[in-house]
């Protein structure tokens, strides 16, 4: 399946026709003016937003973008005006461009001044005192003495989910990426104070790295025989830069030491006494324990996992990557703990995180990290113990690596989900028969192809699975699942003629239910073509966008009307709405089109929940506009009462639909202020994944658990 622009043409001229024909949206007939902004020249302070209005507009399409988005945002608001955003002192511009049929396309631009906001901090509001000039005048007001400083809590670590899972590092996050920006890397040598050695270090500061703001820190150590650039020929620069970009970890401060040589009590020394303050002198890092970690591989996972233990007042984080045996009595050694005093300080005992990585097939680290892991638990220490497949070698540290960064300086909130439990296997427990089986329906409904200028009557139908025991008296959640390019309404549940269900989708969602993993739902399988005989438009794509209209006119109401679902029967535009929650629409391949085109971009007010598979077929505006038209369609929507539910991307490493719909996604996660990954999107790869339904077999089983979880 190739990328096509080619379809936008008629796209445009349908949309402009359509919009005749589509209630509650009328063409503007009459002639207007040129376009115009209504400002030229923008001032805002930092923080700070302005509305600029683009008069004579009615009618025209717009889109907006910023020169410099690290000077200024901009996000559209309504259809005819924007909003910009003061990011950071300094000047860029904004560009407007104005489209409507048989009309030129204006571009329109103003210029925007960020001004530095010297404190925006809103401060305490303070009585003034007026010195006391009048020889005692009882009037006068009397200082009375300051009152202490509130005290900062704490922010407690953690909580980790108990669905909290490992895995390894996703894919492209260890690949650099032209949708993200990397932090700059620094140099610096530093004395120890314990052997007089110099000892040079490497400094990995967050982009846009500012002297005014506190950044958490991370300490990593490499291993024996090993310098500190190891960790950028591991990509782990990189693995930071992409894990910050797309969300999956805080902003923060990389700090890689030279240890090679020194002794682990010279090390945790050092770390202590000259590395850490010399750190917090060049760089602003947080003081605080809880913005501290440390962590390490091999040998520096010892040490790392040494300091987190030694010196609980100064660390809140520790990661153990493979550590190597040392730390507790061994055969050759004493050890620098007995496992009686292998535990975290009681005082720190809620508000410390310990991770260690065993590798199945490590045959250096050996059984010592099983060992501190069990020393830790038997002392009533928690830790996270993620035990992976791998050898003592870079990928396994890169793993070890990406799982700690992702779960570090957190606070255990629902906003800073850790991981959301997705699987890129199903279980074999759900590969048993069901012995509760649902129905299969054939629905019959008439449409048109709404095609511009030509749009004929056209009957079809869709398959309607309804679960066992099917009650018309109950409301049911609603899922559109549709297929992909070269299928049918079969695909999906009933099986095709030739391979049937042959990854055995049914007995899936049957034994789902059936076993409670999620609520039983309504599933519908409709299709995007058109009965034989009926014209077709130039390009096959168009199908997938021009379905939008046969979904929200006709198959939704023809279903809705006839099946017990959140609407009860009421299948108005009102009733759709007010139910949307409750409804949810999937594709793979060309259906994953059909989820974006029709169902998010041209029914986001009748859908909560969305989850395309494999694939997104940019359009002539490109991926930079079309991911902010989709962040604007969510924050307009959360404005508006309408939150997403789910928005669940699911591809394969070795898909072929993979690029235009990763490109995508990326660029959306990085500008959006809405999304946040565990708890309203995820984009999940599935290792080795191809371009077929054994693929879409799993992304269908974490749908179902997913979809419909909140009100």
């Amino acid at each position: 399946m190739k990328h096509t622009k080619k379809y936008m043409g008629l796209l445009l001229a349908a949309a402009l026709v359509i919009q005749a024909v589509v209630p509650g949206v009328q063409a503007d007939a009459k002639k207007a003016s040129k376009p115009v902004l209504s400002k030229k020249t923008v001032k805002v302070n930092e923080g700070e937003k302005k509305k600029v209005t683009v008069k004579n507009a009615k009618g025209y399409k717009i889109t907006v973008k910023s020169k410099n988005k690290k000077i200024a945002s901009v996000s559209k608001k309504g259809k005819t005006a924007f909003v910009v955003k003061g990011v950071k002192a300094g000047k860029t511009k904004v560009v407007c461009k104005v489209k409507k049929k048989n009309k030129k396309k204006v571009t329109l631009t103003c210029t925007v001044n960020v001004n530095k906001m010297e404190d925006s901090a809103i401060q305490p509001e303070v009585p003034q005192i007026t010195p006391n000039n009048s020889g005692g005048n009882a009037n006068e007001q009397v200082p009375t003495t300051a009152p202490e400083p509130t005290v900062t809590p704490e922010p407690t670590i953690g909580p980790f989910p108990k669905t909290d899972v490992f895995s390894d590092v996703p894919y492209g996050f260890a690949d650099a990426s032209d949708n993200v920006e990397n932090g700059k890397i620094e140099e610096f040598t530093y004395t120890s104070k314990t052997t007089n050695k110099s000892h040079k270090v490497l400094v990995q500061l967050p982009v846009n790295y500012s002297q005014d703001k506190q950044y958490p820190v991370l300490y990593l150590f490499h291993g024996e025989n090993d310098t500190e650039s190891i960790w950028k020929d591991m990509a782990a620069d990189q693995i930071i830069d992409n894990a910050i970009a797309f969300k999956a970890a805080e902003e923060m401060i990389v700090v890689m030491p030279n240890i090679n040589g020194d002794k682990d009590e010279d090390i945790i020394k050092d770390f202590a006494d000259a590395l850490k303050p010399e750190v917090e002198s060049k760089y602003s890092v947080s003081k605080e324990r809880y913005n501290i970690a440390v962590a390490g591989y091999g040998l520096g996972g010892r040490i790392a996992l040494n300091i987190g233990l030694s010196l609980p007042d100064q660390v809140a984080y520790t990661g153990a990557f493979a550590p190597v045996e040392g730390l507790l009595p061994y055969d050759g050694g004493n050890g620098y703990f007995s496992n009686a005093d292998f535990r975290i300080n009681e005082n720190y005992k809620d508000k410390t995180f310990i991770m260690i990585q065993k590798g199945k097939s490590d045959d250096v680290a050996g059984e010592a990290p099983a060992s501190y892991n069990k020393a830790l638990t038997d002392n009533g220490s928690e830790c996270l113990y993620l035990e992976m497949d791998g050898e003592h070698n870079n990928e396994l540290f890169k793993a070890g690596l990406y799982n700690f960064a992702r779960r570090i300086f957190k606070r255990g909130t629902q906003d800073e989900s850790i991981v959301n439990g997705f699987v890129t296997k199903v279980p074999d427990s759900v590969s048993k028969t069901a012995s509760q089986r649902g129905t299969i329906e054939v629905l019959e409904y008439d449409t048109e192809t709404y095609d511009p200028d030509n749009s004929v009557s056209i009957h079809k139908w869709a398959n309607v699975y309804l679960p066992y025991n099917y009650d018309p008296d109950k409301k049911y959640n609603i899922l559109y699942l549709m297929h992909g390019g070269g299928e049918n309404a079969d695909t999906w549940i009933k099986g095709d003629n030739i391979y049937g269900d042959y990854t055995h989708n049914q007995n899936m969602i049957n034994l789902l239910f059936e076993e409670g993993y999620c609520e039983p739902c309504i599933i519908v399988n409709p299709t995007f073509y058109r009965p034989e005989g009926v014209p077709e438009p130039s390009n096959a794509i168009d199908l997938t966008v021009l379905f939008q209209y046969e979904l929200r006119n006709d198959l939704i109401p023809a279903v809705e009307a006839k099946y017990s679902t959140y609407a009860g029967g009421d299948v108005s535009i009102e009733s759709l709405q007010a139910s949307r929650m409750h409804r949810g629409f999937a594709g793979l391949s060309m259906g994953s089109n059909t989820t974006y085109q029709s169902a998010f971009f041209g029914n986001y007010d009748l859908f909560a929940w969305f989850a395309p598979y494999s694939g997104y077929f940019e359009t002539e505006n490109g991926n930079d506009v079309d991911a902010d038209r989709l962040n604007q369609i969510i924050e307009e929507g959360e404005a508006n009462g309408m939150p997403l539910g789910y928005l669940y991307c699911g591809n394969g490493s070795e898909d072929l639909a993979l690029a235009g719909q990763l490109d995508l996604m990326q660029k959306a996660l990085i500008r959006s202020n809405v999304l946040v990954p565990g708890r309203n999107y995820d984009f999940v790869m599935i290792p080795g994944g191809i371009h077929d339904m054994n693929q879409w077999h799993i992304h269908l089983y974490n749908t179902l658990k997913i979809f419909f979880t909140k009100e």
